[in-house]
């Protein structure tokens, strides 16, 4: 197995979370165990802990959608988009058509195969 600098690993016996670091010229494992940092032994088996997103809930949807259409507004109207607002749950679409095409492209891509 190729390491990546960076890459999150998961010890198999245990389930030990650790990261590739840089130890001198080669890559190792390093890990936190009982508040020290060790460097996994190169007999240890580790696999790469790859994070599976699951589906979005609604209200997820919603803001995802809802941040495309402040955009959308923002510059068809010429006013700042002020992306560091909160977006409220009861906010009014200015364009419902791309809301609710963005939602069911994110309903739909949740049950296309990955890759």
């Amino acid at each position: 197995m190729t390491l990546i600098f960076g890459q999150r690993m998961v010890r198999i016996s245990d389930g030990m979370q650790g990261v590739v670091a840089q130890d001198g010229p080669e890559l190792r494992i390093a890990y936190t165990d009982r508040g020290e940092e060790r460097l996994a032994g190169k007999a240890e088996k580790w696999t790469p802990d790859e994070l599976v997103p699951g589906p979005l809930q609604p209200a997820e949807r919603f803001l995802i959608a809802a941040t495309c259409d402040r955009a959308l507004r923002a510059y068809e109207c010429n006013e700042p988009h002020k992306y560091w607002e909160t977006i409220p749950l009861t906010y009014r679409a200015y364009d419902e058509g791309l809301m609710d095409v963005i939602d069911e492209y994110l309903i739909r891509r949740e049950t296309l195969p990955a890759g």
